[in-house]
């Protein structure tokens, strides 16, 4: 007989069983953890507006208007003018053809594998994709084949020894445990002269990257639109938008072909219209509010000068996403249990989110953190 007690002590005594943490309290600069306030620096909620009196006063009016739930997925009656609006609205941030609304940033990537996959389909991956895209495509009957880490000339050299096949390229645009962006200008070029179609997942990016332009912030907005060809980009509601669920926007008939065949997306319950609508007044709030991503850009500086000046070893980013390699995940499981200890919540990332011995502490830095906030994290980083 399987014996699964023995898999749990074995990740006991390696130092990578995990501990589920109750917050009871609204995710926020602050939150409480086993009845004691501490700072957080492990949400993703990038501009503050997961706790937002605005939005949540929006959410009740929806509530009040559409009620709690959808009843049945969106080929059934699921499907609201709140979805339709907030598809429209998505489109046009995007510079897109088409958008569909769904429930999570891992269904996403699975539902929209699911829908682009068969047998003659290679799908060419990021070493450091998120688990979704890599298991979406193990899900299916195409091939995978991952190129080294940002390394685009080992893209290139195993996307050209493809013969008659349908190439896709699929990246993140920022690396959620290391912060990276990816190069979309380059990757286009790789896709273009190699006729494959690249999808970005634009998790980290969307909504939190700053930029001189009066588009709505993402990894997109960096570029020209005329400098790359995306055929499918995804980005998630639950980070920097403070709420829930995901979308996939893109060319009109990948998009299509989503609603048509993707598994995950035709089974599944919608999102509640009121979710939808008010997820649609954050994407106007956020559009509007330019100093919440102006802040968060100053954070990031900030720590990262700090940082270099102290010494402390942190990794190149330039986004939200900050990080530190310890390697060892016995010894990086008590640094955070010091730093709550010390009144800080920061997050152990071991094996397998991350490659064995790459174990490191993730820092998530948002526009609510102040100046005092980031001294007195980096001061803690400093001492251990």
């Amino acid at each position: 007989m399987f014996n699964y007690s023995n898999i749990l002590t074995e990740l006991r005594k390696d130092g990578y069983y995990r501990e589920r943490m109750a917050v009871d309290s609204p995710q926020d600069r602050y939150i409480v953890i086993k009845n004691k306030k501490v700072l957080n620096f492990t949400s993703n909620d990038y501009l503050g507006l997961a706790n937002s009196d605005y939005l949540k006063e929006v959410f009740y009016k929806k509530i009040r208007k559409y009620g709690v739930g959808s009843g049945s997925s969106p080929l059934i009656s699921g499907y609201s003018t709140q979805h339709k609006e907030l598809e429209q609205e998505l489109t046009r941030l995007t510079k897109l053809d088409s958008t569909v609304v769904v429930n999570s940033g891992y269904l996403a990537n699975v539902g929209l594998i699911n829908a682009l996959s068969d047998k003659d389909v290679v799908i060419l991956q990021d070493k450091m994709n998120h688990n979704s895209i890599i298991e979406g495509t193990r899900l299916t009957t195409s091939q995978l084949v991952r190129f080294h880490h940002m390394d685009y000339s080992d893209l290139s050299e195993k996307i050209k020894n493809i013969k008659n096949k349908i190439k896709i390229i699929y990246v993140d645009a920022v690396f959620s445990m290391t912060g990276e962006s990816s190069d979309l200008k380059k990757l286009s070029s790789i896709a273009s002269e190699n006729d494959a179609l690249l999808v970005v997942d634009d998790a980290h990016g969307f909504g939190v990257i700053e930029n001189s332009s009066k588009n709505f912030p993402s990894s997109l907005s960096k570029y020209h639109k005329s400098d790359i060809d995306i055929d499918a980009y995804i980005g998630t509601f639950g980070k920097a938008v403070g709420l829930f669920g995901s979308f996939i926007s893109g060319k009109r008939d990948i998009i299509e072909l989503v609603i048509q065949k993707s598994k995950p997306y035709i089974y599944s319950t919608a999102l509640p219209a009121s979710l939808a609508g008010t997820i649609l007044e954050s994407l106007r709030y956020i559009k509007k509010n330019t100093s919440l991503n102006i802040k968060l850009s100053e954070n990031i500086k900030i720590f990262r000068e700090i940082a270099k000046k102290e010494n402390i070893n942190i990794q190149e980013s330039e986004t939200a996403i900050q990080t530190i390699i310890v390697g060892e995940p016995k010894k990086l499981k008590k640094i955070q249990d010091s730093a709550l200890e010390a009144g800080m919540y920061i997050q152990a990332i071991r094996y397998p989110t991350v490659p064995k011995n790459n174990d490191l502490i993730r820092v998530s830095l948002t526009s609510s953190h102040s100046i005092k906030d980031i001294e007195r994290l980096l001061y803690f980083l400093k001492t251990i």
